[in-house]
């Protein structure tokens, strides 16, 4: 169920992941008397044009968000900013199908070929030494943005090669003007995952080491009080870190209600409370989060997440599973496979192979059977071929299934 606490993270486009740390800290220029400490701004346009786009995003609105990303292109075709945003919507567009084997060479491509856009107006700008504070920082966050997406498809190298420049323009940028706050954002993931990751990664973790847990808290919040673009990126962060990590549910429960209390209308965030209590453990919690977000739903549906509710249906029925009332998780599972109008998501792949479990724990295995069946015939997703493989040999037992959703 942890698996599914990370989903959420595929919401958020800029991190910086990867590489050992190279030193201790921020360099001199942090309390260099003569570096800038003028504001982050792009341009009076591209600033509004800039935050709609955001918010669009965040409320899962592509296209109007695509308009906003490629007005501030056309607007200033020499400037990173608008390619940035590009290449974080196209971020946005593959979070709705990650956990599906479709197709997204094409969304891919997009990616690739905008953030390599915005590294090579940067290195332009660099040449140029023009607005040095900004091309250090648009060239950190797209490396930092191309090595979240190699680390999602579990790339080591390439995520490990990328987030290793992207720490080293993003500190290059607050040297140069300690102001420009969102860039601790980057900073502070890159800190704080890079310690905390190793132990979870096996063969990969090599590549992984050094870290400061709670500095990198302390820059996620720098971002999230003093940022000016992503200060609700690193409000999610924070959520992640306190729940999945440091098990401070009260300050992760803090934060889900402050995300709220942005956009109450958002039901994306909602899912973050519902991820928090599955962390916490607390499955009545996820129980009666889950079945408002699906009464509010049927009121007033949020275009653009439908393809997440699987996922919805899938924590209240695991709730139900830990709390040992079998019976009543199979209409949630049911209804993760049947009621979502996306069959061929990963969510369908896990309800299937949950009602099996649950099945099993009612002693109703030729039941069990078909569904573990039905699981193994689809693609991979979470491992959920190997407990379905599982299931087909051997019943598991409650401790087993509910390892399952506290652990993995």
């Amino acid at each position: 169920m942890k698996k599914l606490i990370l989903s959420f993270l595929l919401f958020v486009p800029c991190a910086a992941y990867a590489a050992e740390a190279d030193d201790d800290g921020l360099g001199p220029a942090l309390i260099d008397l003569n570096a800038s400490t003028r504001p982050f701004v792009l341009s009076p346009g591209a600033d509004a044009r800039y935050d709609r786009a955001i918010a669009l995003m965040y409320r899962l609105e592509f296209d109007k968000a695509e308009v906003e990303c490629r007005a501030i292109v056309a607007a200033a075709p020499g400037d990173p900013a608008g390619y940035f945003a590009l290449a974080a919507l196209s971020w946005w567009k593959y979070s709705q199908d990650f956990d599906q084997q479709g197709d997204l060479k094409a969304v891919e491509k997009e990616f690739i070929s905008n953030s390599d856009k915005v590294i090579e107006l940067t290195k332009k700008m660099l040449e140029e030494k023009r607005d040095l504070d900004q091309a250090y920082f648009f060239m950190g966050s797209a490396y930092g943005l191309q090595g979240r997406w190699y680390a999602v498809q579990r790339s080591w190298w390439k995520s490990y090669t990328r987030g290793k420049k992207a720490r080293k323009f993003l500190k290059k940028c607050v040297e140069t003007n300690p102001a420009v706050y969102d860039a601790y954002l980057g900073l502070g993931i890159f800190d704080y995952y890079v310690a905390a990751l190793p132990g979870t990664l096996g063969f990969a973790a090599k590549l992984f080491a050094g870290g400061d847990r709670a500095r990198g808290i302390e820059y996620v919040k720098t971002a999230k009080e003093k940022g000016r673009f992503f200060k609700l990126e690193a409000r999610i962060f924070l959520i992640e870190i306190y729940s999945r990590h440091e098990h401070d549910f009260k300050a992760a429960f803090a934060e889900c209600a402050a995300l709220r209390a942005l956009d109450p209308a958002n039901m994306l965030y909602r899912l973050a409370e519902i991820m928090t209590h599955i962390a916490a453990q607390d499955w009545q919690g996820v129980l009666d989060e889950s079945e408002m977000f699906l009464g509010s739903w049927q009121v007033s549906p949020m275009r653009g997440l439908e393809q997440q509710l699987g996922s919805v249906y899938l924590a209240a029925g695991d709730a139900l599973l830990a709390l040992r009332r079998y019976e009543d998780s199979l209409g949630w599972f049911t209804g993760g496979i049947e009621k979502t109008n996306y069959p061929a998501k990963g969510w369908a792949t896990y309800c299937l192979l949950r009602r099996a479990q649950a099945l099993d724990l009612l002693g109703r295995r030729a039941e069990a059977l078909r569904d573990y069946k039905a699981a193994a015939a689809r693609p991979n997703f979470w491992d959920s071929r190997k407990y379905a493989k599982a299931g087909l040999k051997k019943a598991p037992d409650y401790k087993e299934v509910y390892r399952q959703l506290a652990e993995d």
